[in-house]
Protein backbone atom coordinates (compact mmCIF):
# COMPACT_ATOMS: atom_id res chain seq x y z
CA UNK A 1 0.00 0.00 0.00
CA UNK A 2 1.85 3.70 -1.00
CA UNK A 3 2.71 5.42 1.88
CA UNK A 4 0.91 8.38 1.54
CA UNK A 5 -2.46 6.42 1.28
CA UNK A 6 -1.50 4.85 4.86
CA UNK A 7 -0.78 8.26 6.12
CA UNK A 8 -3.87 9.52 5.33
CA UNK A 9 -6.33 7.07 6.95
CA UNK A 10 -4.03 7.43 9.72
CA UNK A 11 -4.48 10.89 10.22
CA UNK A 12 -7.83 10.65 10.47
CA UNK A 13 -7.48 7.89 13.37
CA UNK A 14 -5.08 10.55 14.86
CA UNK A 15 -7.51 13.56 14.48
CA UNK A 16 -10.64 10.99 16.53
CA UNK A 17 -7.78 10.06 18.92
CA UNK A 18 -6.84 13.74 20.20
CA UNK A 19 -10.37 14.67 19.73
CA UNK A 20 -11.71 11.74 22.27
CA UNK A 21 -8.61 11.63 24.19
CA UNK A 22 -6.61 15.23 24.61
CA UNK A 23 -9.78 17.21 24.98
CA UNK A 24 -11.38 14.13 27.29
CA UNK A 25 -8.55 14.03 29.24
CA UNK A 26 -8.52 18.04 29.64
CA UNK A 27 -12.59 18.06 30.22
CA UNK A 28 -11.79 15.50 32.83
CA UNK A 29 -8.99 17.36 35.02
CA UNK A 30 -11.40 20.89 34.58
CA UNK A 31 -14.25 19.48 36.65
CA UNK A 32 -11.77 17.94 38.66
CA UNK A 33 -12.63 14.50 38.00
CA UNK A 34 -8.85 13.70 37.47
CA UNK A 35 -5.96 15.17 39.30
CA UNK A 36 -4.64 18.38 36.98
CA UNK A 37 -1.12 18.23 39.07
CA UNK A 38 1.61 19.08 37.05
CA UNK A 39 5.08 20.56 36.52
CA UNK A 40 3.26 24.07 34.50
CA UNK A 41 0.26 23.73 36.94
CA UNK A 42 2.51 24.17 39.91
CA UNK A 43 4.22 27.39 38.37
CA UNK A 44 1.21 28.82 36.89
CA UNK A 45 -2.01 27.22 38.16
CA UNK A 46 -4.02 24.54 36.79
CA UNK A 47 -6.35 26.07 34.80
CA UNK A 48 -3.53 28.08 32.99
CA UNK A 49 -2.02 24.55 32.04
CA UNK A 50 -4.93 22.80 30.72
CA UNK A 51 -5.26 26.09 28.45
CA UNK A 52 -1.92 24.78 27.39
CA UNK A 53 -2.93 21.79 26.81
CA UNK A 54 -5.69 22.49 24.71
CA UNK A 55 -3.57 25.06 22.47
CA UNK A 56 -1.60 22.13 21.87
CA UNK A 57 -4.47 20.30 20.75
CA UNK A 58 -5.67 22.88 18.72
CA UNK A 59 -2.34 23.51 16.93
CA UNK A 60 -1.61 20.03 16.21
CA UNK A 61 -5.21 19.81 14.97
CA UNK A 62 -4.34 22.42 12.91
CA UNK A 63 -1.05 20.66 11.73
CA UNK A 64 -2.86 17.35 10.66
CA UNK A 65 -5.39 19.51 8.30
CA UNK A 66 -2.48 20.59 6.60
CA UNK A 67 -0.79 17.89 6.17
CA UNK A 68 -4.07 15.72 4.95
CA UNK A 69 -3.87 18.41 1.90
CA UNK A 70 -0.33 17.90 1.76
CA UNK A 71 -0.50 14.18 1.02
CA UNK A 72 -4.15 15.00 -1.10
CA UNK A 73 -2.26 17.44 -2.91
CA UNK A 74 1.16 15.57 -3.75
CA UNK A 75 0.13 11.57 -3.29
CA UNK A 76 3.47 10.66 -2.58
CA UNK A 77 5.38 10.77 1.06
CA UNK A 78 9.16 9.35 1.69
CA UNK A 79 10.88 9.06 4.49
CA UNK A 80 11.04 12.94 5.13
CA UNK A 81 7.42 13.10 5.39
CA UNK A 82 6.83 9.69 7.83
CA UNK A 83 9.43 11.00 10.13
CA UNK A 84 7.30 14.65 10.53
CA UNK A 85 4.11 12.81 11.26
CA UNK A 86 6.28 11.08 13.72
CA UNK A 87 7.56 13.68 15.33
CA UNK A 88 4.18 15.48 15.60
CA UNK A 89 3.00 12.89 16.89
CA UNK A 90 5.67 12.51 19.39
CA UNK A 91 5.79 16.13 20.68
CA UNK A 92 1.94 16.31 21.05
CA UNK A 93 2.40 13.49 23.39
CA UNK A 94 5.11 14.27 25.55
CA UNK A 95 3.88 18.07 25.71
CA UNK A 96 0.60 17.55 27.00
CA UNK A 97 1.78 14.94 29.09
CA UNK A 98 4.26 17.68 30.73
CA UNK A 99 1.82 20.18 30.91
CA UNK A 100 -0.97 18.36 32.46
CA UNK A 101 0.01 14.94 33.80
CA UNK A 102 1.72 15.11 37.17
CA UNK A 103 5.12 13.59 36.86
CA UNK A 104 4.83 10.50 38.99
CA UNK A 105 2.29 9.24 36.17
CA UNK A 106 5.00 9.78 33.35
CA UNK A 107 4.92 6.24 32.24
CA UNK A 108 1.26 6.81 30.56
CA UNK A 109 3.69 8.44 27.69
CA UNK A 110 5.30 5.13 27.30
CA UNK A 111 1.92 3.16 27.88
CA UNK A 112 0.62 5.28 24.93
CA UNK A 113 3.72 5.20 22.80
CA UNK A 114 3.59 1.37 22.34
CA UNK A 115 0.41 1.97 20.23
CA UNK A 116 2.64 4.80 18.17
CA UNK A 117 6.03 2.01 17.39
CA UNK A 118 3.05 -0.56 16.68
CA UNK A 119 1.40 1.07 13.83
CA UNK A 120 4.56 2.74 12.47
CA UNK A 121 6.15 -0.57 12.44
CA UNK A 122 3.72 -2.56 10.73
CA UNK A 123 2.67 0.39 8.00
CA UNK A 124 6.31 1.93 7.38
CA UNK A 125 9.24 -0.48 8.62
CA UNK A 126 12.01 -0.46 10.41
CA UNK A 127 13.67 2.69 9.31
CA UNK A 128 11.07 4.69 10.79
CA UNK A 129 10.40 2.63 13.90
CA UNK A 130 14.05 3.18 14.76
CA UNK A 131 12.99 7.18 14.25
CA UNK A 132 10.20 7.09 16.12
CA UNK A 133 11.88 5.10 19.78
CA UNK A 134 14.69 7.58 19.25
CA UNK A 135 12.17 10.43 19.02
CA UNK A 136 10.48 9.05 22.10
CA UNK A 137 13.67 7.95 24.27
CA UNK A 138 15.05 11.82 23.78
CA UNK A 139 11.55 13.66 24.44
CA UNK A 140 10.52 11.34 27.17
CA UNK A 141 14.41 12.09 28.44
CA UNK A 142 13.70 16.07 28.33
CA UNK A 143 10.33 15.92 30.05
CA UNK A 144 11.91 13.93 33.34
CA UNK A 145 14.97 16.18 33.04
CA UNK A 146 13.08 19.21 33.24
CA UNK A 147 10.16 17.93 35.92
CA UNK A 148 13.64 17.09 37.66
CA UNK A 149 14.84 21.19 37.27
CA UNK A 150 11.85 21.96 38.34
CA UNK A 151 11.58 19.88 41.39
CA UNK A 152 8.68 18.03 41.06
CA UNK A 153 10.61 14.57 40.45
CA UNK A 154 12.47 13.77 43.50
CA UNK A 155 13.80 10.34 41.62
CA UNK A 156 14.16 10.98 37.90
CA UNK A 157 16.06 7.66 37.76
CA UNK A 158 13.53 5.50 38.05
CA UNK A 159 11.62 7.25 35.34
CA UNK A 160 14.63 6.99 33.13
CA UNK A 161 14.98 3.12 33.90
CA UNK A 162 11.40 2.75 32.75
CA UNK A 163 12.58 4.38 29.62
CA UNK A 164 15.28 1.72 29.39
CA UNK A 165 12.86 -1.22 29.92
CA UNK A 166 10.56 0.14 27.05
CA UNK A 167 12.50 0.97 24.55
CA UNK A 168 13.91 -2.80 24.79
CA UNK A 169 10.77 -4.39 25.09
CA UNK A 170 9.56 -2.11 22.09
CA UNK A 171 12.82 -2.61 20.66
CA UNK A 172 12.22 -6.80 21.02
CA UNK A 173 8.69 -6.56 19.70
CA UNK A 174 9.41 -4.29 16.87
CA UNK A 175 12.10 -7.09 15.58
CA UNK A 176 9.49 -9.46 15.89
CA UNK A 177 6.71 -7.81 13.94
CA UNK A 178 9.24 -7.03 10.95
CA UNK A 179 10.25 -10.66 10.92
CA UNK A 180 6.38 -10.98 10.54
CA UNK A 181 6.41 -8.85 7.54
CA UNK A 182 9.19 -10.15 5.85
CA UNK A 183 7.21 -13.46 5.75
CA UNK A 184 4.54 -11.97 4.87
CA UNK A 185 5.93 -10.57 2.04
CA UNK A 186 7.91 -13.48 0.95
CA UNK A 187 4.30 -15.68 0.91
CA UNK A 188 2.75 -13.09 -0.80
CA UNK A 189 5.23 -13.04 -3.62
CA UNK A 190 5.11 -16.75 -4.29
CA UNK A 191 1.17 -16.48 -4.09
CA UNK A 192 1.69 -13.10 -6.91
CA UNK A 193 3.87 -15.67 -8.68
CA UNK A 194 1.04 -18.28 -8.42
CA UNK A 195 -1.33 -16.17 -9.58
CA UNK A 196 1.10 -15.43 -13.25
CA UNK A 197 0.85 -19.39 -13.76
CA UNK A 198 4.46 -19.69 -11.81
CA UNK A 199 4.62 -22.41 -9.68
CA UNK A 200 8.98 -22.76 -10.02
CA UNK A 201 9.22 -20.95 -6.50
CA UNK A 202 8.61 -23.04 -2.95
CA UNK A 203 7.89 -20.93 0.12
CA UNK A 204 10.89 -21.34 2.00
CA UNK A 205 9.95 -22.64 5.47
CA UNK A 206 13.84 -23.02 6.46
CA UNK A 207 13.87 -19.26 6.49
CA UNK A 208 11.13 -19.44 9.42
CA UNK A 209 13.08 -19.54 13.01
CA UNK A 210 10.27 -19.77 15.08
CA UNK A 211 7.23 -21.31 12.84
CA UNK A 212 3.47 -19.91 13.29
CA UNK A 213 0.41 -19.76 11.20
CA UNK A 214 2.52 -18.49 8.30
CA UNK A 215 4.42 -21.41 8.61
CA UNK A 216 1.56 -23.27 8.31
CA UNK A 217 0.36 -21.06 5.16
CA UNK A 218 3.47 -21.72 3.34
CA UNK A 219 3.70 -25.50 3.71
CA UNK A 220 0.18 -25.92 2.69
CA UNK A 221 0.90 -24.22 -0.38
CA UNK A 222 3.91 -26.08 -1.24
CA UNK A 223 2.05 -29.62 -0.84
CA UNK A 224 -0.40 -27.88 -3.37
CA UNK A 225 1.95 -26.60 -5.12
CA UNK A 226 2.70 -29.63 -8.00
CA UNK A 227 -0.89 -29.74 -8.33
CA UNK A 228 -1.50 -26.61 -8.99
CA UNK A 229 0.90 -26.66 -11.54
CA UNK A 230 -0.49 -29.56 -13.32
CA UNK A 231 -3.93 -28.40 -13.81
CA UNK A 232 -3.08 -24.57 -14.68
CA UNK A 233 0.18 -25.39 -16.97
CA UNK A 234 -0.87 -28.54 -18.63
CA UNK A 235 -3.24 -30.08 -21.04
CA UNK A 236 -5.90 -32.10 -19.53
CA UNK A 237 -5.64 -33.87 -22.77
CA UNK A 238 -2.39 -34.39 -24.05
CA UNK A 239 -0.66 -34.34 -20.94
CA UNK A 240 1.77 -31.90 -21.91
CA UNK A 241 2.49 -28.51 -21.25
CA UNK A 242 -0.03 -25.59 -22.27
CA UNK A 243 0.30 -22.68 -24.07
CA UNK A 244 0.69 -20.90 -20.75
CA UNK A 245 2.81 -23.82 -19.53
CA UNK A 246 5.04 -23.42 -22.75
CA UNK A 247 5.70 -19.93 -22.67
CA UNK A 248 6.44 -19.86 -19.18
CA UNK A 249 9.38 -22.65 -19.66
CA UNK A 250 10.53 -21.24 -22.97
CA UNK A 251 11.01 -17.70 -21.13
CA UNK A 252 13.11 -19.07 -19.04
CA UNK A 253 14.84 -21.50 -20.82
CA UNK A 254 16.00 -18.44 -23.48
CA UNK A 255 17.12 -16.51 -20.58
CA UNK A 256 19.29 -19.29 -19.93
CA UNK A 257 20.69 -19.74 -23.50
CA UNK A 258 20.52 -16.19 -23.78
CA UNK A 259 23.34 -15.81 -20.95
CA UNK A 260 25.43 -18.31 -22.49
CA UNK A 261 25.17 -17.66 -25.91
CA UNK A 262 23.62 -21.58 -26.57
CA UNK A 263 21.89 -22.55 -30.26
CA UNK A 264 17.59 -23.55 -29.64
CA UNK A 265 15.58 -24.87 -31.66
CA UNK A 266 11.89 -24.80 -31.97
CA UNK A 267 9.84 -27.72 -33.72
CA UNK A 268 6.52 -27.14 -35.18
CA UNK A 269 4.32 -30.22 -35.33
CA UNK A 270 0.62 -30.36 -36.83
CA UNK A 271 -1.21 -33.89 -37.36
CA UNK A 272 -1.93 -34.56 -41.00
CA UNK A 273 -5.57 -34.83 -42.01
CA UNK A 274 -6.76 -34.55 -38.46
CA UNK A 275 -9.98 -34.00 -39.12
CA UNK A 276 -10.88 -36.68 -40.70
CA UNK A 277 -10.58 -38.79 -37.52
CA UNK A 278 -12.70 -36.37 -35.55
CA UNK A 279 -15.29 -37.05 -38.81
CA UNK A 280 -15.03 -40.77 -39.04
CA UNK A 281 -14.62 -41.66 -35.28
CA UNK A 282 -15.92 -39.03 -33.38
CA UNK A 283 -14.24 -36.41 -30.77
CA UNK A 284 -14.06 -38.60 -28.01
CA UNK A 285 -12.04 -41.14 -29.89
CA UNK A 286 -9.79 -37.86 -31.06
CA UNK A 287 -9.33 -36.89 -27.62
CA UNK A 288 -7.90 -40.50 -26.91
CA UNK A 289 -5.77 -40.34 -30.20
CA UNK A 290 -4.43 -36.17 -28.75
CA UNK A 291 -3.63 -38.43 -25.07
CA UNK A 292 -1.44 -40.69 -27.14
CA UNK A 293 0.35 -38.57 -29.14
CA UNK A 294 1.13 -36.42 -26.48
CA UNK A 295 2.44 -39.80 -24.45
CA UNK A 296 4.66 -40.42 -27.99
CA UNK A 297 5.88 -37.17 -28.01
CA UNK A 298 6.88 -36.91 -24.29
CA UNK A 299 8.62 -39.95 -25.14
CA UNK A 300 10.51 -39.52 -27.80
CA UNK A 301 11.84 -35.78 -26.84
CA UNK A 302 15.15 -35.47 -25.14
CA UNK A 303 15.83 -34.32 -21.35
CA UNK A 304 15.16 -31.00 -21.05
CA UNK A 305 12.96 -30.19 -24.60
CA UNK A 306 9.70 -28.74 -23.62
CA UNK A 307 6.41 -30.28 -25.50
CA UNK A 308 2.95 -28.38 -25.52
CA UNK A 309 0.03 -28.32 -27.43
CA UNK A 310 -0.43 -25.22 -28.54
CA UNK A 311 -3.76 -26.04 -30.25
CA UNK A 312 -6.39 -28.66 -31.57
CA UNK A 313 -3.71 -30.96 -33.16
CA UNK A 314 -0.88 -28.54 -33.06
CA UNK A 315 2.04 -29.32 -30.60
CA UNK A 316 5.37 -27.46 -30.27
CA UNK A 317 9.27 -28.75 -29.44
CA UNK A 318 11.42 -26.33 -27.81
CA UNK A 319 14.96 -28.18 -27.58
CA UNK A 320 17.81 -26.17 -25.60
CA UNK A 321 21.36 -26.50 -27.20
CA UNK A 322 20.51 -27.71 -30.02
CA UNK A 323 21.36 -26.82 -33.62
CA UNK A 324 19.17 -27.44 -36.90
CA UNK A 325 21.38 -31.06 -37.47
CA UNK A 326 20.05 -31.97 -33.82
CA UNK A 327 16.48 -30.58 -34.67
CA UNK A 328 16.09 -32.75 -37.67
CA UNK A 329 17.68 -35.78 -35.82
CA UNK A 330 14.59 -35.40 -33.11
CA UNK A 331 12.18 -34.85 -35.88
CA UNK A 332 13.32 -37.86 -37.78
CA UNK A 333 12.72 -39.48 -34.61
CA UNK A 334 9.37 -38.40 -33.68
CA UNK A 335 8.44 -39.44 -37.58
CA UNK A 336 10.01 -42.81 -36.86
CA UNK A 337 7.96 -43.38 -33.72
CA UNK A 338 4.82 -42.68 -35.63
CA UNK A 339 5.15 -44.64 -38.20
CA UNK A 340 6.20 -48.09 -35.92
CA UNK A 341 3.54 -47.63 -33.20
CA UNK A 342 0.18 -47.99 -33.51
CA UNK A 343 -2.37 -45.76 -31.91
CA UNK A 344 -4.64 -48.14 -29.45
CA UNK A 345 -8.22 -45.95 -29.93
CA UNK A 346 -8.01 -46.21 -33.60
CA UNK A 347 -6.81 -50.01 -34.18
CA UNK A 348 -3.41 -51.56 -36.02
CA UNK A 349 -4.23 -50.44 -39.36
CA UNK A 350 -4.89 -47.29 -38.94
CA UNK A 351 -1.77 -45.00 -39.29
CA UNK A 352 -1.20 -41.20 -38.19
CA UNK A 353 1.53 -39.20 -39.51
CA UNK A 354 2.92 -35.33 -38.98
CA UNK A 355 4.25 -32.90 -40.93
CA UNK A 356 7.08 -31.01 -38.76
CA UNK A 357 8.94 -27.38 -39.74
CA UNK A 358 12.07 -27.10 -37.98
CA UNK A 359 13.97 -23.50 -37.22
CA UNK A 360 17.36 -23.23 -35.32
CA UNK A 361 19.45 -20.43 -34.24
CA UNK A 362 21.79 -19.35 -31.56
CA UNK A 363 19.95 -17.26 -28.75
CA UNK A 364 21.24 -13.42 -28.84
CA UNK A 365 18.02 -11.87 -27.38
CA UNK A 366 14.78 -12.87 -25.50
CA UNK A 367 12.84 -12.55 -28.62
CA UNK A 368 14.90 -15.49 -30.26
CA UNK A 369 11.58 -18.04 -29.29
CA UNK A 370 9.26 -15.61 -30.96
CA UNK A 371 11.17 -15.72 -33.96
CA UNK A 372 11.71 -19.16 -34.30
CA UNK A 373 7.99 -20.01 -33.70
CA UNK A 374 7.33 -18.14 -36.99
CA UNK A 375 9.84 -19.79 -38.73
CA UNK A 376 9.02 -23.02 -37.50
CA UNK A 377 5.97 -22.35 -38.21
CA UNK A 378 6.54 -21.12 -41.81
CA UNK A 379 8.77 -24.52 -42.31
CA UNK A 380 5.45 -26.43 -41.05
CA UNK A 381 3.44 -24.52 -43.91
CA UNK A 382 6.52 -25.93 -46.86
CA UNK A 383 6.03 -29.29 -45.07
CA UNK A 384 2.45 -29.08 -45.63
CA UNK A 385 2.85 -27.44 -49.08
CA UNK A 386 5.18 -30.25 -50.06
CA UNK A 387 2.77 -33.40 -49.59
CA UNK A 388 2.63 -34.12 -45.29
CA UNK A 389 4.42 -36.46 -43.59
CA UNK A 390 7.62 -34.68 -43.98
CA UNK A 391 10.20 -32.34 -42.24
CA UNK A 392 11.31 -28.98 -43.27
CA UNK A 393 14.24 -26.73 -41.87
CA UNK A 394 13.21 -22.78 -42.24
CA UNK A 395 16.37 -20.70 -44.37
CA UNK A 396 16.31 -17.87 -45.34
CA UNK A 397 14.35 -16.85 -48.23
CA UNK A 398 11.57 -19.60 -47.48
CA UNK A 399 7.95 -18.37 -48.53
CA UNK A 400 5.04 -20.60 -46.98
CA UNK A 401 2.44 -19.00 -48.70
CA UNK A 402 1.93 -16.41 -51.74
CA UNK A 403 -0.67 -14.31 -49.79
CA UNK A 404 -2.03 -13.46 -46.71
CA UNK A 405 -1.46 -16.92 -44.51
CA UNK A 406 -4.21 -18.12 -43.42
CA UNK A 407 -3.48 -17.68 -40.06
CA UNK A 408 -3.11 -21.35 -38.00
CA UNK A 409 -1.26 -19.90 -35.24
CA UNK A 410 -3.25 -16.43 -34.97
CA UNK A 411 -6.54 -18.80 -33.57
CA UNK A 412 -6.09 -18.35 -30.04
CA UNK A 413 -5.60 -22.07 -28.25
CA UNK A 414 -8.93 -21.21 -26.12
CA UNK A 415 -10.33 -24.63 -25.45
CA UNK A 416 -7.80 -27.17 -24.72
CA UNK A 417 -9.67 -29.26 -23.32
CA UNK A 418 -11.02 -29.91 -26.89
CA UNK A 419 -9.49 -31.21 -29.86
CA UNK A 420 -12.15 -28.91 -32.40
CA UNK A 421 -9.84 -26.41 -33.77
CA UNK A 422 -8.95 -25.37 -37.09
CA UNK A 423 -6.89 -28.52 -38.90
CA UNK A 424 -5.09 -28.55 -42.03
Amino acid sequence: MPVAEVLLWQAKFRRVFVVLVGLGTISLKWAGVLSSKSVVADRFGAHAALLVGLGFVIVYLGWNEAFTAYLRRHRDAGHQVVAAAVLADMVLLFGIMYVITPPSEYDRGLIVSIFTVQLTQLYFGARATSYNLLTVAVLYTVVVLAASDAGSLATPSEHLWDLALFLLGAALFAKLQGQVTQRLSRIVAVFERAQDGDFSAPYDESLDQMPDSITVVGRAFNRMRVHLETIVLTDPVSGCFNRRGFEQLTTREVSRAVRGQQPIAVLAIDVDHFKRINDEFGHLTGDEVLREMGALLRETARLGDVVARIGGEEFEVLAPDTLVDGAQILADRIHHAFETRPFASLGPNRKITVSIGIAADTARSDQVAKVLMARADEALYVAKRNGRNRSEVWHPGMRAFDGTPPGRRSVEAKALGSNEFPVT
